[in-house]
């Protein structure tokens, strides 16, 4: 006797991919039902791409993916995917005219194969800075220091953030101005 839940078709613009390699190089991959900020942020301490809202094509390969799952304590299983599915998706993202938002942490391929060591998930500038991302904010209480956060949302030049080490802890929301930014590493 409760409600019916919602049907969703499986084309529709609401599907949340994501996929990479993961620290040890092997290939992740998962499909999530809909836009969920935690997903994109465990996606992005495992260092691995989020796309959403996904191009046709994507959608269209990203469905090949197994279910992904979060779990209350923040963390999202992402399982191991074949390599050539993982290459199919980089090829639908690069393709000209898709319009795929990519909330991409780890460091373009150019910066990769020019052997300079950037840190993901760390923006260069404040423009920059984009859900997912790690930056330092100081507590709304002063003397207790500057803690890593997480952005959760990004609207203009005003972020949300949660705590990195303490998602439970409650968000904080700051102008860009008022965060620091984690030194990435040389460019």
């Amino acid at each position: 006797m409760g409600k019916q839940p919602e049907k969703k078709t499986a084309s529709g613009p609401d599907k949340l991919f994501v996929f990479g390699l993961d620290e040890d190089g092997k290939p992740r991959g998962a499909r999530f039902a809909e836009f969920n900020e935690k997903v994109v942020s465990a996606a992005a301490q495992m260092k691995l791409a989020s796309v959403h809202p996904a191009s046709a094509a994507v959608t269209e390969i990203g469905m090949r993916l197994p279910v992904g799952r979060l779990y209350a304590s923040g963390k999202a299983f992402v399982p191991p995917i074949r390599r050539d599915l993982l290459s199919k998706l980089k090829a639908a993202l690069e393709a000209p005219g898709d319009d795929s938002h990519v909330h991409q942490p780890a460091p373009a391929p150019e910066k990769a194969r020019a052997g300079g060591v950037v840190a993901a998930g760390l923006p260069r500038t404040w423009e920059s800075i984009d859900v997912g991302q790690l930056v330092l904010v100081e507590d709304d209480d002063p003397g207790y220091g500057w803690w890593p956060c997480l952005v959760t949302k990004r609207e203009g030049q005003v972020l949300t953030l949660r705590l990195r080490d303490y998602p439970d802890k409650g968000t904080y929301v700051r102008h860009i101005a008022q965060v620091g930014l984690v030194n990435p590493g040389p460019e």
